[in-house]
């Protein structure tokens, strides 16, 4: 019984020259579409960055947005509650103020997390000690 769907299998034996060959056009086409693939990803990646800036970009205009509204609500029911109109936007003025500062001062403390505090160590372990440099105590009369 011959199937009529698929051609008869070519038995001829493959050189070993034919066999290195096709190896070598497999490898190269598995690196291509490797290859490919990264890009691929690296585009959707950036892709997907650019949209989560803005989406943070957005966020932060709705948060500041609604940060000048609580202060705006907090105006007018001083001025309900019989206070000057100057000395509400003071008071309004010096909270922005302290709520910046308080801002500063937790961001200021964040700075040695980013010099690679555990790095620095490491490398200033590894170095030698300048009064030690040649392995001989000094003494200083």
């Amino acid at each position: 019984m011959n199937p009529t769907y698929a051609p008869p299998l070519d038995r001829t034996p493959m050189t070993p020259g034919t066999r290195l060959s096709l190896a070598w056009t497999n490898l190269k086409s598995l690196v291509q579409d490797h290859a490919l693939l990264a890009v691929l990803e690296v585009q959707r990646a950036g892709i997907s960055l650019v949209k989560m800036i803005a989406a943070g970009i957005v966020i932060s205009i709705l948060v500041v947005t609604t940060w000048i509204a609580l202060v705006a609500a907090c105006i007018v029911f001083a001025i309900g509650e019989g206070a000057d109109w100057a000395l509400a936007i003071f008071i309004a003025a010096i909270v922005n103020l302290l709520v910046a500062g308080g801002v500063a001062w937790w961001a200021k403390k964040q700075i040695p997390d980013l010099l690679f505090a555990a790095t620095v160590r490491q490398l200033k372990k590894d170095m030698p000690d300048k009064e030690n440099e040649h392995g001989q105590e000094r003494q200083v009369a």
